[in-house]
């Protein structure tokens, strides 16, 4: 038993030792490196985009100016047998009427080439079948036509003034961080950016005017003046009866009627010619009307002043550059006294490069580190143009004014 006790004893140990021995011949266990002496790298965005609306007050504009109404009818010499002549309400043609030619023996001549009878003119008498006039007011008491051709001078010389709609337009601006400024937790940046907008405005009134109304006057020779409207020459149908009153009727049992000539003749040249000329400002109407657009470019330093983590206020200003084009139409519009409305149409286009400067005030909210949106208030003043109209019966002028313009401006930003 004592001999047991010391073999385990000693068994013991030479296990202590040989685990011993192993544990030496092991390799060290790998250490963990030490991270804790390298910087820190975060990205910081230092651009920034912004797209949204410029919602900004209209362009001031006047409008003034002269011009001519044309008559669009030429009514010829005052005197003159047989020559076409127009007027405003009706109008004069040389005499159509025709005899059917005779040989020696009053027998009608007939043309070998096309196998029909042959017409010729009849001899002038003074009076001609084909004309028409428009109103029972061109009928005088004492048995005449009078027909009228209209003109007219616009002599106003009133300077009208229309404010422009404002418009809501495209605004983009980028925008680069410059660092901070005085070492203060305000920082600025410089930024360029460009909207654009449009220009409308019209506006009509009455204007002072010569108006000329020529008159010529045509002899009926007695005849009873047909109701107006009326054209020369003129026919209606009758059936045709027989003896006892009773109509004829035709094989296929329909009535037969007869083509009756009820033209009434009129003289083939004026009996006289007569020119008045008054001034009112009703009769005379224009219309002026602009139309078009403008791109505002701008550029300049942005100072930024933080309200809190996430709300800043920026302040901007600089130059400014508006790249406008308009269309000017003025419609001039004539009611005579008989007939339809007289109108002259005159249009010009104009492009024009303004310098200025501007000024905007926004609060911007960070949703995320990269996104948010803005709203603030703009100014800018870009001065004027002045564009014309000069054709041979027209000059007029409009003036468009792009000073001081104020609005708003909102929208979504994106850091980058």
């Amino acid at each position: 038993m004592k001999y047991l006790r010391f073999a385990l004893v000693v068994f013991a140990s030479a296990l202590s030792v040989a685990h011993a021995q192993d544990e030496e011949r092991r390799a060290p266990p790998t250490e963990i490196p030490d991270f804790s002496n390298l910087d820190e790298y975060i990205y910081e965005p230092k651009s920034t985009v912004t797209m949204g609306f410029r919602y900004i007050s209209g362009a001031k504009t006047s409008f003034s100016g002269t011009g001519r109404i044309l008559a669009p009818n030429d009514p010829g010499p005052a005197t003159g047998a047989n020559i076409a002549r127009g007027y405003h309400d009706g109008a004069v043609l040389p005499d159509g009427r025709f005899t059917a030619r005779l040989d020696s023996s009053g027998n009608p001549v007939i043309d070998p080439e096309t196998n029909s009878q042959v017409f010729d003119p009849i001899a002038p008498d003074g009076r001609t079948n084909t004309w028409a006039f428009s109103d029972d007011r061109q009928l005088t008491a004492d048995g005449f036509v009078a027909f009228h051709t209209y003109s007219a001078d616009i002599t106003d010389a009133t300077v009208r003034e229309q404010k422009a709609n404002a418009t809501a337009g495209m605004d983009l601006a980028v925008s680069r961080d410059m660092g901070k400024l005085f070492g203060s937790r305000m920082t600025w940046t410089l930024t360029a950016g460009m909207s654009v907008n449009d220009i409308s405005a019209n506006t009509m009134s009455g204007v002072q005017a010569n108006l000329n109304a020529l008159t010529d006057y045509y002899s009926l020779f007695g005849r009873t003046p047909p109701a107006a409207p009326y054209s020369a020459p003129s026919s209606t149908s009758e059936n045709v009866v027989d003896a006892s009153g009773n109509p004829v009727l035709d094989a296929n049992g329909n009535p037969q009627t007869v083509s009756i000539d009820t033209t009434v003749l009129l003289a083939n040249e004026p009996v006289g010619r007569q020119t008045i000329t008054t001034t009112d400002s009703t009769s005379v109407t224009n219309r002026w009307k602009l139309k078009g657009a403008y791109y505002t470019f701008r550029a300049g330093p942005t100072v930024w002043i933080p309200i809190t983590s996430r709300l800043r206020l920026s302040l901007s200003g600089g130059a400014a550059f508006v790249y406008a084009g308009t269309d000017y139409t003025v419609t001039e519009s004539f009611a005579p006294e008989i007939g339809a409305e007289i109108s002259e149409t005159n249009s010009s286009q104009a492009n024009k490069l303004l310098p200025g400067y501007f000024a905007e005030a926004s609060l911007r909210f960070d949703l995320t580190e990269r996104a948010g949106f803005y709203a603030g208030a703009v100014f800018q003043s870009t001065g004027s143009y002045d564009q014309k109209i000069e054709a041979a019966n027209a000059n007029y002028t409009t003036k468009v004014d792009l000073a001081n313009q104020s609005g708003l401006r909102a929208g979504m930003t994106i850091r980058f």
